[in-house]
């Protein structure tokens, strides 16, 4: 597996005075938004560059395959029900049924990684985005805060508004003109932390 996060090295395991003054630290193992996060690190963050806020995507996201793996878990008592497996010769309905947990299981490790995995940082420097693709593939986009140009948030449909998560828009001078990050939870305060990042730098 790619190695995305790795132990902080002790000098730079200090904490820093928030950006915002009104905002706390905060961060447990799952979080979706992590203000000032202890005991995270990337791979390219240098020894000065203090992490300001991690994001993935929120939680809602995971509904979709967390209720298909339910869904699939039904697939062998549903399929016995019916009478299939006693059309099929002794031991296939074992294997199938084996091969059909196998296969579930599967599709929802990589749901968990794909949402776990792709994270967004916001640093002292830069922006970084982590792309996942499975377990030997990733994609790491950096920006610093000098090639930032504009900032943008948005928050659609109901369940957006109700639950506070929408996409955070960053326009850059730098390689990659567009940084979205996607489904985030507080977009508005994301972008909030990133133009006071951007003023004083």
């Amino acid at each position: 597996m790619p190695d995305v996060f790795v132990s902080p090295d002790k000098k730079t395991a200090k904490d820093t005075a928030p950006i915002l003054s009104e905002q706390k630290p905060s961060h447990h193992r799952f979080a979706a938004f992590s203000l000032y996060p202890k005991n995270i690190d990337f791979e390219t963050r240098e020894d000065n560059e203090k992490i300001i806020l991690m994001l993935r995507q929120h939680p809602i996201v995971n509904v979709k395959w967390i209720f298909f793996t339910l869904l699939l878990l039904t697939g062998p008592t549903v399929l016995n029900a019916l009478g299939i497996f006693s059309l099929l010769p002794i031991g296939f309905p074992l294997v199938i049924t084996l091969s059909w947990y196998l296969v579930t299981s599967a599709y929802a490790i990589e749901g968990f990684l794909n949402w776990y995995f792709n994270v967004f940082f916001v640093t002292t420097d830069g922006i970084i985005d982590v792309d996942f693709f499975n377990l030997l593939d990733k994609r790491v986009s950096e920006a610093d805060l000098d090639k930032i140009q504009d900032v943008s948030y948005s928050t659609n449909g109901v369940l957006g508004t109700m639950l506070n998560y929408g996409n955070v828009q960053v326009q850059t001078a730098a390689e990659i003109t567009e940084f979205t990050f996607e489904s985030v939870p507080s977009p508005e305060k994301v972008a909030k932390i990133l133009d006071d990042l951007t003023d004083k730098h």
